[in-house]
C-alpha cells in the first residue's frame, strides 16, 4: 500500500512537470510565417489608363493662361496592345470631361506605330476637334492586329510626330506615348538612344510639348518625362513602382524624382510644416551655373506653391538665398549671401537672373552658411537646389564631412533637390547631398533633368 502511494505521488509530480513545460514551451508549428498584408500592397502598382488620362488633363489645365489645349496620342499598335487600346478608346471621355469642365478650346491628334516584317509603319490622324474621330482611328489600329505586327520604334514615332504635326503658338501640347514595350530606335551607331533622346527634348522645347508616358518603368522614359515637364504612368501592374520616384537602369533601382521641380518644392514645404517649427528662416542654396537656366521657371512656380503651403499652415517664415557659381573649368567660386527677410518675388527675381559658368557646392556651404548668423529664436532650413553632383576641388581642403559639420553647427535642417553621380560609382545619388539631408533630418530628391558633374574638378 505504501509503495502504491509513492508511485502515485511520483506520477502526479511527472504530470505536473509535463503540464508546466507545456505552458512554457508550446508545440512547434511547421514554418508558420506571419505576412504583413500592407507589404504586398506597398509593392503593387495601381495602373489605370483612365485615371492617368484625367491626371494629364488636370495638370495641363491647372495653371494655363491660354484657354487652349492640344493632345497628341502616340500609340503602339503591336499585337500585345489590343486590350490597352480598347481601354484607351473607352476612357478618352474621362479626359474630355476634365478639359470641357475648363471650357477650353482643344484639339486631338493620333499617331499609331508598329513594325511589319521589320519595317516601321505609321498611321496619322491629323488635328481634329472631334474626339470620336480619335476613337475611330484607334478602332482601325485594333482591326489591323495579326501575328505579323510587332512592337515598333517608339522613339522614332515621337520624333516623327514632333516633325510632322503643326503646333499652335502659345499652346503647351501634351504628347501621350502609350506602349507596353521598351522604347526602341532604328537609329544606328554609338549612343543612338542618347542622340535621339536629345533631339526629342530639343523638339519638345521648341514646340512647347510636354512628353508623358503610359508605359513601362525604364530609364529613358523617366528621363524624357523629367526633361520635358511631363509625367510617367504605369500601363499595367507589372511595372516597377516609381513613386518617390524609382527607375531601373540595368540591375540598379534608383530613386529618381519624376515629379516636376515645382512638385518637389511643394513636397518639401509639406514636410517642413509637418515638423511644426515655431519661427523659421528658409534659405535657398541656389546653383547659378548655366545648366540651371532651363529649371528656373519651374523653381519659381515651386516657390509659389511652397509659400501657399506655408501661409495655409500659418507658418512664421522668412526667405533668404545663397547664390553660387564659378568660372568654367574650375575657377574661383563666387558666393553671394542675401539674408532674410526677402519677399517671394525678390527670391524669384534672383532665381531668374542670368546664369554663368560652373559651380562648387561645398564652397557655398563652407563660405556662405556661417554668414547667415541666424538668431537663436529662429530655426534655420537650407534648401539646396542644383542639377549637378557635388564637384571635388583639390585646391581647397573642403570636404563633405566638413560641410556637413558646418550645417549641423548652424542647427540647420537641410533639404536637397540635387544631382546624380556617374554610373560607374554604382549609385545615382550624390553621397554628400544624401548624407547632409539624412544627418540633419531633411529630405533628399534628385532634380528632374539633372546632369552628371565631372568629379575631377
Amino acid at each position: 500500500m505504501k509503495s502504491w502511494i509513492c508511485c502515485l505521488c511520483a506520477m502526479c509530480v511527472l504530470v505536473g512537470t509535463l503540464h508546466a513545460t507545456a505552458q512554457v514551451r508550446p508545440p512547434r508549428r511547421k514554418h508558420r510565417i506571419l505576412v504583413d498584408p500592407s507589404a504586398k500592397k506597398q509593392n503593387t502598382v495601381k495602373a489605370d489608363i483612365g485615371e492617368s488620362l484625367k491626371d494629364i488633363a488636370k495638370r495641363a489645365t491647372q495653371h494655363v493662361q491660354s484657354p487652349k489645349m492640344d493632345v497628341v496620342f502616340v500609340v503602339d499598335g503591336n499585337k500585345r496592345m489590343l486590350a490597352s487600346i480598347a481601354v484607351l478608346e473607352k476612357k478618352l471621355i474621362d479626359m474630355l470631361a476634365v478639359i470641357e469642365a475648363k471650357t477650353m478650346d482643344y484639339r486631338f491628334a493620333l499617331v499609331g506605330f508598329q513594325s511589319m516584317h521589320g519595317e516601321p509603319h505609321y498611321t496619322f490622324r491629323q488635328w481634329t476637334f472631334d474626339y470620336l474621330g480619335i476613337e475611330n482611328a484607334l478602332q482601325e489600329i485594333r482591326s489591323e492586329f495579326d501575328n505579323r505586327i510587332q512592337p515598333g520604334y517608339g522613339l522614332d514615332a515621337v520624333v516623327k510626330s514632333l516633325n510632322t504635326l503643326e503646333f499652335r503658338e502659345g499652346v503647351t501640347t501634351q504628347l501621350v506615348m502609350i506602349s507596353n514595350s521598351r522604347m526602341r530606335t532604328s537609329w544606328t551607331g554609338p549612343d543612338a538612344k542618347r542622340k535621339i533622346s536629345e533631339q526629342i527634348v530639343n523638339l519638345c522645347r521648341q514646340n512647347s510639348v510636354q512628353l508623358n508616358f503610359i508605359g513601362t518603368s525604364e530609364k529613358i522614359q523617366a528621363e524624357l518625362t523629367d526633361q520635358t515637364g511631363g509625367k510617367w504612368y504605369p500601363i499595367d501592374s507589372n511595372q516597377q513602382r516609381m513613386d518617390g520616384q524609382r527607375i531601373r537602369s540595368g540591375d540598379i533601382v534608383a530613386d529618381k524624382a519624376l515629379l516636376r521641380v515645382d512638385g518637389l518644392f511643394k513636397r518639401i514645404a509639406e514636410n517642413l510644416v509637418s515638423h511644426k517649427p515655431d519661427k523659421v528662416d528658409i534659405v535657398f542654396v541656389f546653383d547659378y551655373s548655366a545648366s540651371m537656366e532651363t529649371k528656373t521657371d519651374a523653381a519659381c512656380d515651386g516657390l509659389d506653391q511652397m509659400v501657399a503651403v506655408f501661409r495655409e499652415a500659418g507658418l512664421d517664415y522668412r526667405l533668404g538665398i545663397i547664390r553660387f557659381w564659378a568660372s568654367v573649368g574650375g575657377g574661383e567660386s563666387t558666393i553671394v549671401v542675401t539674408k532674410p527677410p526677402l519677399e517671394p518675388e525678390q527670391v524669384k527675381a534672383m532665381f531668374r537672373l542670368p546664369k554663368t559658368g560652373d559651380e562648387h557646392l561645398l564652397d557655398a556651404i563652407m563660405d556662405g552658411v556661417p554668414k547667415l548668423r541666424t538668431s537663436p529664436e529662429r530655426d534655420l532650413v537650407l534648401i539646396i537646389v542644383t542639377d549637378e553632383s557635388t564637384s571635388k576641388r583639390t585646391e581647397k581642403e573642403y570636404t563633405a564631412g566638413k560641410a556637413i559639420a558646418v550645417c549641423r553647427g548652424a542647427r540647420a535642417r537641410v533639404y536637397v533637390i540635387g544631382g546624380v553621380t556617374p554610373v560607374r560609382t554604382g549609385s545615382f545619388g550624390d553621397s554628400f547631398q544624401r548624407q547632409v539631408a539624412q544627418l540633419t533630418r531633411g529630405e533628399h530628391y534628385i532634380m528632374p533633368g539633372s546632369i552628371i558633374a565631372d568629379e575631377r574638378r
